[in-house]
């Protein structure tokens, strides 16, 4: 993994250790150097669809690092916060937009009683180096009865590592619906994006608890 933090090494990460060093060293800077910096539209893009899907509070941000998603609700929204990043989650706090912050590995039972949110949102969580489907089971159990939830999906790792095969058998067991998946681009500004990156895209994946 590379010495300085950036998407290339986010995309190597390999264990959770991995995980915490990039993240300690990148915290203070990620929102300039990542965020702004690169155009990354998919915090407003994912808060977007969520409003348009009818989403309600309280809502479970999973993955929300420095809070960059959050800041783009409404003031009022209940919003509580999941990552893995101690520093990570001392950013987000100092935005003043979650209503609890929580520490924890998405991989491993959650400190969450079952049906405690009426929605969830994530943004660049499920992607290279980080979360992958093993975790939706997991997240689902914490959404109440017609919860809206709307993640984001490197498309490789859609197919890498099964993501449609998870969602069709969750929609299957009468978990959640049949998600809705629309590709967009992840970058605003082609030009500003990370080298090598700047035609990337994601899937948005939309669905409800059932």
């Amino acid at each position: 993994m590379a010495d300085n933090p950036d998407l290339e090494s986010a995309y190597a990460l390999e264990t959770p250790e991995d995980n915490l060093k990039l993240y300690r060293d990148w915290a203070d800077t990620y929102d300039a150097e990542f965020v702004d910096a690169t155009t990354y539209r998919f915090p407003r893009v994912v808060t977007r669809t969520y409003l348009d899907a009818g989403g309600l509070w309280p809502c479970l941000d999973v993955g929300c690092g420095t809070g960059a998603l959050a800041v783009h609700f409404p003031a009022d929204a209940m919003i509580d916060g999941i990552d893995l990043s101690p520093d990570m989650l001392a950013v987000a706090a100092r935005k003043g937009r979650y209503r609890n912050l929580i520490e924890a590995n998405l991989k491993e039972t959650l400190p969450i009683e079952d049906a405690a949110y009426n929605g969830l949102v994530s943004s660049g969580t499920f992607t290279h180096g980080h979360v992958g489907p093993e975790a939706l089971p997991e997240l689902i159990r914490c959404l109440a009865p017609e919860a809206v939830a709307v993640m984001t999906v490197r498309p490789q790792i859609w197919r890498d590592q099964l993501f449609a095969p998870a969602f069709g058998a969750l929609a299957e067991a009468g978990a959640i619906t049949e998600p809705e998946v629309l590709e967009e681009r992840v970058y605003a500004d082609s030009d500003a994006a990370p080298e090598g990156h700047g035609d990337d895209t994601g899937y948005i994946v939309t669905f409800r608890r059932q």
